[in-house]
C-alpha cells in the first residue's frame, strides 16, 4: 500500500493523546466505612470490572479511529510499479500512400485517425508524428481536427528512422519510461531493421491489414521511337493479383486522344503501346479504374516540342564516329577545326569535345576556363602527338594531369557501374564480352573518378565534375573502342547529360533537375504553378541556361507550367510507385518489439499498467464504524 501524502502519517503521533486522557481519568477509590458490606462485595467487584473494560474498548476504539482518520487523509492507493514512474509516449501515423487501402466504408488512415481519437485518454499528453508533420506534447483534443484532415504523402518513413526521430521527442535528462506506438500497415519498404542503437524504448507495433488485398498499378511509361513519325506510348501495368481485362484512357489536357484494354498476365505486370499523335505538344494522363490504391490510378506525362543538345566538336571535326553518334533529333552537331574559330562559338554550347587536338593555344584555354567554370561540359579525347604541358595547363587547376604515354597493348575491362553516367544505363552487368583495347595510352593522376579502366585498374575514361578526359587516342591505329558497345552508353549519355532535358515525367519525393535555355535577371524567377498552387524552385544561371531542382515540392501530382519563361514548358510529376506492390512485413521477425492487434489493445493495456486504485473512501468507512462502535459500547457497557 502507498500513500499520496506520506508526510501525513506523523499526525499518528497524536495516538498517544488519548492514551493520555485514559491515564488521566484513572480514578483513585475512597474507603468508606459501613456497618455491614458483606451484602454489597460482589456488586462491588462486578462493578469495578465492567469499568475497566469499558474503558479499554473506548481507549481502543478511539486510537483506531484517530489511526484510520490519518491514514484517510494521507490517501492510501494501489498501484503497480509502472504507474509510479514518468512516461512519455510516441505515436508514429503512417500516412503513406499505401494506406488508402479501404477497409469496408473507411480508408485503413481514416480507420487509424478514428481509432485514436476514441482509445487515446482525454488526459493524456503525447507526441503524434507522421511522415511529414509533428504534433508535440499536446492531447488529443488539441489536434483532433488536423488529425481527421491528414493527407496522404509521398515520403515513407522506415522502421529505423522512425525509432530514431521518436527518441528525438523524448526528454533525454529524466529517467522516464518511454513508449513508442507505431500505427501502420507495414510495407516491405519500411525494412525489417528496427535498430539496436537506442535502447530504453518500448516499442508497440499495431499493423492495419485489409482482408483482401487487390491493387492495379500504372507503374511506368515510356516513348518507344521508330523510323516513322508517329509516337508509340508504352504503358506498364502490374497487378498485386490477378485481374480481368481493365480499360486504359489517355488524355492531352481533358480531351480523350486514345482508349485501349490491358489485362493480366502471369508475371504480374502487362504493357500495351498507344499511338500518339505526331508533331504535337501533349500534357497527357494515362488512367485506369481500380478498387484498390487511387494513388497509382493515374500517371502524368508531358511531351513538349523537344529542345536540342548542342554540341561543339573542336579538332578533328570530320571524325565520322562522333557525327553519327550525335546525329538523332536530340542533338545540335557543331564541327570545326580552327580553334580561333571556336572560340564564340562556346557560349552557347551544353558539350565541348576537344578530339585528337596535338596543341592547345592560349586564347582556346583561357576561354575554355571561362566555358567550364560557367557551368559547361567538356571531353577531352587526347591524340598520340599530343603536346601534354599545352592540356595540363587546362586540366591542373582541376586536380589531374596527363603523364608520359606507356607503349603497351591494354584491354578495358573495368565498368564502374555506380557512376552517374551509367545510373540506369546497363540492366544487367556485363561480363564476358568483347573487350576493346588500345596499343598505347598517357598515364593519369590526381583524384578524378574512374568511368572506364583497364586491366591494370588504371583509368580510360576519368571523370572530374563536368570534365571528361580520355588517356588514350579514340583513332582507328590506336584503338577499337569505336566498335564498342560501351562508346554509345559513354559519349552519347555525356552528350545528354551536359543538359537537363525535361522528362517525359518526374517522380515526387526525389531530387530532380532540368535546364532552360535561357537567363534569368536578377529581377526574373521562374515560378511553377498548376491551377491555385504556385511555387518557386531552387535554380541557378548557368552560362546561357537556367537550371531548376525540385525536391520537397510540388506536393500534389499532375502537369505543373514554368512561368516567367520566354517559351511556354510544362512538366510532369507522378507520386513514386514503391507502395503499390502492397507486399507487407512479417512483424514476428522482428525482435525488441511488442504487436498488439488494434490501437485500442494498446490504451487499454496502458490504461490496466497505469490504474490506481484509492483506498481512502474504505479508511472511511471504517472511521464510521469505530464511530459506531464507540456509541455502541457507551451505550451497552454501564
Amino acid at each position: 500500500m502507498l500513500f499520496k501524502y506520506p508526510q501525513l502519517l506523523w499526525a499518528l503521533w497524536l495516538l498517544l493523546l488519548p492514551i493520555l486522557v485514559h491515564l488521566l481519568q484513572l480514578r483513585k477509590f475512597k474507603k468508606t466505612p459501613f456497618t455491614n458490606v458483606k451484602l454489597l462485595q460482589k456488586v462491588v467487584a462486578k462493578s469495578q470490572r465492567s469499568q475497566s473494560l469499558k474503558r479499554w474498548l473506548l481507549l481502543l476504539t478511539r486510537m483506531a479511529l484517530f489511526a484510520v482518520l490519518i491514514i484517510a487523509f494521507a490517501q492510501p492507493f494501489l498501484a503497480k510499479s509502472k504507474a509510479l514512474e514518468q512516461q512519455e509516449m510516441a505515436i508514429y501515423l503512417d500516412n503513406s500512400h499505401s494506406m488508402q487501402l479501404r477497409k469496408e466504408n473507411s480508408s485503413l488512415l481514416e480507420e487509424a485517425v478514428q481509432e485514436l481519437i476514441n482509445a487515446i485518454p482525454e488526459d493524456l499528453t503525447f507526441t503524434l508524428f507522421t511522415n511529414d508533420s509533428e504534433y508535440r506534447d499536446l492531447t488529443i483534443k488539441d489536434i483532433q481536427n488536423s488529425l481527421l484532415q491528414l493527407s496522404f504523402s509521398t515520403n515513407q518513413l522506415t522502421l529505423q528512422d522512425i525509432v530514431l526521430k521518436s527518441n528525438t521527442y523524448f526528454n533525454k535528462k529524466d529517467m522516464a519510461v518511454r513508449k513508442l506506438v507505431v500505427v501502420s500497415d507495414f510495407q516491405r519498404s519500411m525494412g525489417e531493421d528496427i535498430g539496436d542503437s537506442i535502447n530504453g524504448i518500448e516499442k508497440y507495433l499495431v499493423p492495419l491489414r485489409v482482408e483482401k488485398v487487390s491493387n492495379i498499378s500504372i507503374d511506368s511509361l515510356y516513348l518507344e521511337t521508330g523510323n516513322t513519325p508517329e509516337k508509340n506510348l508504352v504503358v506498364l501495368v502490374s497487378g498485386s493479383s490477378e485481374f480481368e481485362s481493365t480499360p486504359i484512357s489517355v488524355f492531352n489536357g481533358e480531351s480523350l486522344i486514345a482508349k485501349a484494354a490491358v489485362a493480366y498476365n502471369e508475371k504480374g505486370t502487362s504493357k500495351i503501346v498507344i499511338s500518339l499523335p505526331p508533331n504535337e505538344n501533349i500534357e497527357g494522363k494515362v488512367s485506369i479504374n481500380d478498387i484498390g490504391l487511387a494513388y497509382d490510378n493515374e500517371l502524368f506525362f508531358n511531351i513538349n516540342t523537344r529542345e536540342k543538345v548542342n554540341i561543339l566538336v573542336i579538332g578533328n571535326a570530320d571524325d565520322l564516329y562522333l557525327r553519327k553518334l550525335f546525329s538523332d533529333d536530340n542533338c545540335q552537331y557543331l564541327p570545326i577545326n580552327d580553334q580561333e574559330q571556336a572560340i564564340p562559338l562556346l557560349k552557347g554550347q551544353d558539350l565541348v569535345i576537344l578530339n585528337e587536338v596535338d596543341s592547345l593555344e592560349s586564347p582556346i584555354e583561357l576561354a575554355l576556363n571561362d566555358y567550364l567554370q560557367q557551368g559547361g561540359t567538356m571531353i577531352l579525347i587526347p591524340s598520340k602527338d599530343m603536346i601534354i604541358r599545352d592540356f595540363n595547363s587546362l586540366l591542373v587547376p582541376y586536380g589531374i594531369s596527363y603523364g608520359p604515354a606507356l607503349a603497351i597493348p591494354q584491354e578495358i575491362t573495368g565498368i564502374e557501374y555506380a557512376h552517374p553516367l551509367f545510373t540506369n544505363v546497363f540492366e544487367d552487368r556485363i561480363k564476358n564480352f568483347q573487350y576493346p583495347s588500345v596499343q598505347s595510352a598517357y598515364t593519369l593522376s590526381g583524384n578524378a573518378a574512374h568511368v572506364l579502366s583497364f586491366a591494370s585498374e588504371a583509368p580510360f575514361l576519368a571523370s572530374k565534375d563536368n570534365m571528361y578526359v580520355f588517356t588514350a587516342s579514340l583513332s582507328k591505329e590506336n584503338s577499337d573502342f569505336k566498335n564498342s558497345p560501351l562508346i554509345v552508353p559513354s559519349l552519347y549519355t555525356i552528350g545528354l547529360q551536359s543538359r537537363k532535358l525535361a522528362a517525359l515525367y518526374y517522380n515526387m519525393g526525389s531530387v530532380n533537375s532540368i535546364d532552360i535555355p535561357e537567363i534569368m535577371q536578377q529581377d526574373r524567377i521562374v515560378s511553377v504553378e498548376k491551377g491555385d498552387d504556385e511555387f518557386i524552385p531552387q535554380q541557378q544561371s548557368i552560362g546561357q541556361k537556367t537550371r531548376l531542382w525540385f525536391s520537397e515540392y510540388p506536393k500534389e501530382a499532375g502537369t505543373y507550367h514554368l512561368k516567367n519563361v520566354q517559351q511556354q514548358r510544362s512538366l510532369s510529376f507522378n507520386y513514386p510507385r514503391d507502395e503499390s506492390r502492397l507486399s507487407f512485413l512479417e512483424l514476428t521477425s522482428i525482435e525488441g518489439t511488442m504487436i498488439r492487434s488494434s490501437i485500442s489493445e494498446v490504451f487499454n493495456e496502458f490504461e490496466n499498467d497505469n490504474a490506481v486504485t484509492s483506498l481512502w473512501k474504505w479508511f472511511a468507512i471504517l472511521a464510521l464504524l469505530f464511530i459506531l462502535t464507540e456509541v455502541i459500547i457507551q451505550k451497552v457497557l454501564r
